[in-house]
């Protein structure tokens, strides 16, 4: 079981123990089924997905799961979205993991920073100039671990590389056989890798 050196040695928390690899490859699998509009599909590796990073079983991944796929679909429909709906779906997202793991985070603010990612990497699609994007992951990454935002930056940057590539994919037509998405899931466990580094700490 992963621990922290100190004084009082600590378990943490199965959300910072991920595995990088799991995780950027589920992720990758979820851009794909969403902008394919595949709905089904959405929910099956939204499980996987959520399971993975945020250390659920499976009963726990199911409803997990549920509530990010509701609110992917609020947000999804352009101009007509529903971002109001998403932030709250994902707020109850986020009181469900605090319960499950007893983090000390804000499941309001972690909603808000989440979602306004959403809406800040759909401001930049296909942006090479995604600094906003960045920030906007990082400000979520320190809120919801309760880590300095500086020591999440790599893993912002990664992300945001990912989105780069899944945006020129699909521009490039979605085509299941392209190079763009391997690119976009190495992009994606190399975040992951960054993200577990700077989180497998004690929260501040």
């Amino acid at each position: 079981m992963a621990t922290v050196t100190g004084t009082a040695r600590k378990t943490l928390s199965p959300m910072r123990t991920f595995d990088p690899v799991k995780v950027g490859r589920y992720e990758k699998e979820n851009w794909v089924a969403y902008y394919q509009k595949r709905w089904l599909r959405l929910m099956r590796v939204s499980v996987g997905m959520v399971r993975h990073a945020f250390g659920l079983n499976l009963v726990q991944a199911v409803y997990a799961a549920y509530l990010v796929a509701r609110a992917e679909i609020a947000a999804a429909p352009f101009p007509d979205n529903d971002i109001p709906k998403a932030e709250a779906t994902m707020r109850r997202f986020y009181t469900f993991i605090k319960g499950v793991h007893h983090e000390d985070f804000d499941p309001s603010e972690a909603a808000r920073l989440d979602v306004n990612w959403w809406v800040v990497h759909r401001h930049l699609f296909g942006q090479t100039e995604n600094e906003p994007l960045i920030d906007a992951l990082a400000k979520f990454y320190a809120a919801t671990y309760r880590v300095p935002v500086e020591s999440v930056r790599r893993a912002a940057y990664h992300r945001a590389q990912a989105m780069l590539h899944s945006d020129r994919w699909i521009n490039e037509g979605k085509r299941p056989d392209s190079p763009l998405l391997d690119q976009e899931e190495e992009e994606l466990i190399k975040s992951y890798a960054a993200l577990r580094e700077a989180v497998s700490v004690e929260a501040r």
